[in-house]
């Protein structure tokens, strides 16, 4: 009597500490939703992180008032609000594997952790993907060879380029490996071929890639090389402009300036000019006349200066 009342209480404590596991099935290219329910009350702020195959880092955000905020995913991982959980969009081959999301409750105190564990099973076909990824350095260039619809096991990759076998970086996790080269080690136009070898049947995968122009660097570059001459260009001539209008201000000020004339001084002179005589004995029989003066003989003669300061 007494086990059969604490048995249920027993198995309700070891599903929470645990979690439980549930396995999910997608196909390759589709959406698929990693539930990740809480027990906790909406009101509570919980911190929740997502791992993969014991690697973490692959989304995290907190949820308060039974909202999502401060969402920190790896591309293609978006959280759902309605149920909670993880959407992975275009899935692929190399997303199978254990998930686990773990949720710690900080408000109110004290912490409670509690988590739940999922299987991702991907149906894909076995195939070989050798794909180029984008990097930010232009002189280098980053080859992805993942093998697909296979379970995780032992996989030997080797990369060549025509007979010469390249150095490379095996994940073992998702059954990948990336070649990493830079100039002068590779040029556009090189052919690299990925082998991988399965171990559980022996099965030898290959496919190559070839490295195509990348003109994406080089038209920024272009794009900024002629946007700076453009912007140069418009200040070049801003500036004439600002000189041609100040010029243009500055005769015009000039032209508009008051005309100042001299001040010009008239000053009269009188000069008295004595009227001829005749003196007596002078023997002189021709009588000078004076030039007529209409206003009288004893009128002066007026003489003006002008004197200009």
């Amino acid at each position: 009597m007494f086990s059969s009342c604490f048995l249920p209480v027993f198995l309700l404590f070891s599903a929470t500490a645990t979690g439980a596991e549930a396995v999910i099935t997608a196909s390759r290219g589709e959406t698929v939703l990693l539930p990740c329910p809480s027990l906790f009350d909406y009101r509570d702020t919980v911190s929740v992180k997502w791992e993969k195959d014991g690697e973490s880092g692959l989304c995290g955000y907190r949820i308060i008032n039974n909202k999502t905020s401060d969402h920190v995913c790896n591309p293609r991982f978006k959280v759902n609000a309605d149920p909670i959980g993880l959407i992975i969009t275009d899935v692929r081959g190399s997303d199978a594997g254990v998930y686990n999301c773990s949720m710690s409750r900080m408000i109110p105190p004290p912490t409670v952790e509690d988590f739940s564990v999922l299987i991702l099973q991907v149906n894909v076909s076995a195939s070989l993907m050798v794909q180029q990824v984008n990097i930010s350095n232009q002189h280098c260039v980053e080859l992805l060879c993942s093998l697909e619809g296979l379970s995780p096991e032992q996989v030997n990759f080797t990369w060549t380029r025509e007979s010469e076998q390249l150095l490379h970086q095996n994940n073992p996790s998702n059954m990948s490996s990336t070649l990493t080269l830079c100039k002068p080690h590779w040029r556009e136009g090189d052919t690299f071929t990925c082998q991988a070898s399965y171990s559980s049947n022996h099965t030898l995968y290959s496919k190559s890639i070839t490295i195509k122009s990348s003109n994406k660097g080089g038209t920024e570059i272009s794009w900024l090389l002629i946007g700076s001459a453009i912007g140069a260009s418009v200040g070049v001539l801003f500036i004439i402009l600002l000189c041609v209008v100040i010029y243009k201000c500055k005769k015009k000020e000039n032209a508009s300036d008051p005309i100042v004339f001299s001040n010009k001084v008239y000053e009269n002179l009188t000069s008295f000019t004595a009227r001829p005589t005749v003196e007596p004995g002078t023997g002189l029989s021709t009588r000078t006349n004076p030039r007529p003066n209409p206003q009288g003989a004893n009128q002066t003669q007026r003489e003006e200066c002008i004197y200009e300061n």
